[in-house]
């Protein structure tokens, strides 16, 4: 087994070059990470770091609230620069995803926008980039009937990431006028293109529907923001708790594993879905 080193406080922010390590490959970084951290900052109750829990490093408790992007660590163990626009956390979604100005959003990451169908109001549904970051892979969608009626938080469709279903409730009620075609001919449409091509259906409503719990573009990036650290905690600590499931480490001549799937095992990671994307 490869003699471990502790690494320079650098990964940890707290030299001056923070990004000192950011020239390695991912290669060398991968190489490199299975060593025991220093944490001279974390307070009594940090919580183990991600990259520790993915059995990666020996020991790191994090300090900064899972906001792995801004994270000197997360950056100096991929060869990144901090700085680097394209730069990914290891455990997405991220914070860089989108919320366009001209719809509304549920708190569980469903979008609605208004539309005009043959002079009568509908609500055109989705979901947001958070979500489709977070769902990653979808093999099918099924939505039901047309013209059925749903109230508010009734299940609307289902998700078919490949290891089972993920319902998703509408926020609002009406009546399924038609689904997105297009998502039966591609289900992958619904992760590369949320706001586009990816819709899900279109909802007829009588009146003026309820939207007072629906969230604007603004708070809805806010509240994204931390169900993403809350989502990174949580698989952090269910990684901790269980780091059999993750298998050989890198230092016994296992795979890196960055797939939650693999990581979590799969019905592990539609429970940890379903409470953050509904």
């Amino acid at each position: 087994m490869q003699q471990r080193r502790r690494l320079n406080d650098t990964c940890c922010g707290n030299a001056a070059n923070p990004l000192a390590m950011s020239s390695a490959t991912p290669t060398e970084s991968s190489s490199q990470a299975r060593h025991i951290m220093p944490n001279p900052t974390a307070h009594e109750n940090a919580e183990p770091c991600v990259w520790m829990s993915a059995g990666l490093i020996d020991y790191k408790l994090c300090d900064r609230d899972f906001d792995c992007e801004r994270c000197p660590l997360d950056a100096a163990l991929r060869g990144e620069s901090l700085e680097s626009p394209s730069r990914r956390a290891l455990l997405g979604p991220s914070l860089s995803c989108v919320f366009p100005d001209n719809r509304l959003y549920s708190s569980g990451h469903i979008w609605i926008q208004e539309l005009e169908s043959n002079g009568k109001r509908a609500l055109r549904l989705g979901v947001d980039t958070f979500a489709a970051a977070a769902i990653g892979q979808c093999s099918g969608i099924s939505w039901g009937a047309s013209n059925r009626r749903l109230q508010a938080r009734e299940t609307v469709c289902e998700i078919d990431l490949g290891l089972g279903l993920l319902p998703l409730r509408t926020p609002v009620c009406g009546r399924v006028v038609e689904g997105n075609q297009a998502l039966l001919l591609d289900p992958s449409l619904l992760i590369t293109a949320p706001y586009g091509e990816g819709w899900i259906l279109d909802l007829a409503v009588d009146g003026t529907p309820d939207l007072e719990e629906m969230l604007s573009a603004e708070a809805a990036r806010e509240q994204a923001g931390l169900d993403l650290r809350r989502f990174r905690r949580r698989v952090a600590l269910q990684l901790f708790a269980a780091t059999s499931a993750v298998g050989p480490s890198l230092a016994d001549g296992g795979e890196l594993l960055t797939d939650l799937r693999q990581m979590l095992g799969g019905q592990s990671y539609l429970e940890l879905l379903r409470d953050l994307v509904h």
